[in-house]
C-alpha cells in the first residue's frame, strides 16, 4: 500500500482543508473546513473552518483503539466541536454562526475498507477492472445547483465580475446554510446533535480494489470541462491516476487562473482549498 497526497491553499487567508494520517490505525482522511457566515476569527487568528477541520485531524490522528468505529469516533468529535463553539460563545441555535467541516475518512482493515463521509468530500473506489465506484455522494449538490443557476443567470444578464454577482447569490447561500443537518438539506460536522444522522458510512471488501481516491471539493473539475458523454467521476478518477495528483491539481489551477471571475465556469470563488489522498493497493 502506497500513499500519494496533496493539499493547496485556495484564495482564502488560511488553508481550511486538512489531511489526516493515522498510520498505526491505517486510518486516512480529508477534512474541508466550513466557516460561519458571521465573521469569526479566534485570538490565534484562526477561522472557524480551520479550527473544525484540524480538530477532526487531531482527534482521528490520535485514535489508538481499533475497537471504536469511525461512526463512534465522529460522534464524539462532533460533541467536541459543540463544546469548542460553546467556549467561543457561539450560539448553537443560529446556524449562520456555526462552523464545521465536511470530511471523508477510510480505515484499511484485513477484511475490507471502513469508510465515513459527510458534506461534499468524496471517496472513489477504483478496481483492477477499471471500474470507478463512488462510495459517497455530494450531499450539498442539490442546494448548490440552485445558487449556481442564479450565478449563471447573472452572467446571462451581462455581469462579468464576482463582485457584481455575489450579492445576488448570497441570499441563496444563507438560505442553504439553514438546511444543515435537516430534512431536505445536507450533512456537515458542525456540533449539531443531528449531524450524526447524516453520516454516510459503511464497509466494502478489498477484492479487486486497486485505488481509493479521497477528494475535497476544491479538486472537483467544473462540470462544463468534462467531455460530452463521459461519466463525471470516472473522468476525474482516470485523470488523477493517469496524470498523478500533482499534475492534475496544477492543470486545474491553470484552468481556474484562466477564468478568475468565474464566468466561463460558474463557481463561487476562483480557487478553493484543495486536499486529496490516493491509496494505491497495487504495489
Amino acid at each position: 500500500m502506497k500513499l500519494h497526497h496533496i493539499t493547496i491553499k485556495g484564495e482564502g487567508p488560511l488553508n481550511e482543508d486538512a489531511l489526516i494520517f493515522n498510520e498505526q490505525q491505517s486510518l486516512f482522511g480529508i477534512a474541508d473546513g466550513v466557516s460561519s457566515l458571521v465573521p469569526f476569527v479566534s485570538k490565534e487568528n484562526l477561522t472557524g473552518g480551520y479550527i473544525a477541520s484540524h480538530t477532526v485531524k487531531e482527534e482521528l490522528e490520535s485514535m489508538e483503539s481499533g475497537d471504536q468505529s469511525l461512526y463512534e469516533a465522529l460522534t464524539r468529535i462532533n460533541e467536541r466541536l459543540h463544546m469548542k463553539m460553546t467556549d467561543y460563545q457561539i450560539d448553537g441555535n443560529r446556524k449562520e454562526q456555526l462552523w464545521g467541516t465536511a470530511l471523508a475518512a477510510v480505515r484499511v482493515q484485513d477484511s475490507g475498507i471502513e469508510f465515513i463521509q459527510t458534506g461534499d468530500c468524496m471517496i472513489l473506489a477504483v478496481y483492477e477492472s477499471g471500474e470507478v465506484r463512488p462510495l459517497t455522494r455530494l450531499q450539498v449538490e442539490h442546494l448548490e445547483e440552485t445558487a449556481i443557476e442564479v450565478w449563471r443567470e447573472c452572467i446571462r444578464r451581462g455581469f462579468r465580475t464576482k463582485d457584481e454577482i455575489m450579492p445576488h447569490v448570497k441570499e441563496q447561500l444563507i438560505a442553504n446554510r439553514q438546511l444543515s443537518n435537516a430534512k431536505g438539506g445536507y450533512g456537515v460536522l458542525n456540533g449539531e446533535p443531528e449531524a450524526v444522522k447524516y453520516f454516510e458510512y459503511g464497509k466494502i471488501n478489498k477484492v479487486g480494489l486497486s485505488h481509493l481516491i479521497l477528494l475535497t471539493d476544491g479538486l472537483f473539475l467544473p462540470a462544463e470541462s468534462i467531455p460530452e458523454g463521459e461519466s463525471y467521476w470516472e473522468f476525474i478518477a482516470c485523470s488523477i491516476l493517469e496524470k498523478g495528483i500533482e499534475k492534475y491539481a496544477a492543470d486545474l489551477i491553470d484552468l481556474e487562473e484562466s477564468d478568475p471571475e468565474c464566468i466561463t465556469y460558474a463557481r463561487f470563488k476562483k480557487s478553493d482549498d484543495k486536499a486529496s489522498i490516493i491509496i494505491d493497493f497495487e504495489l
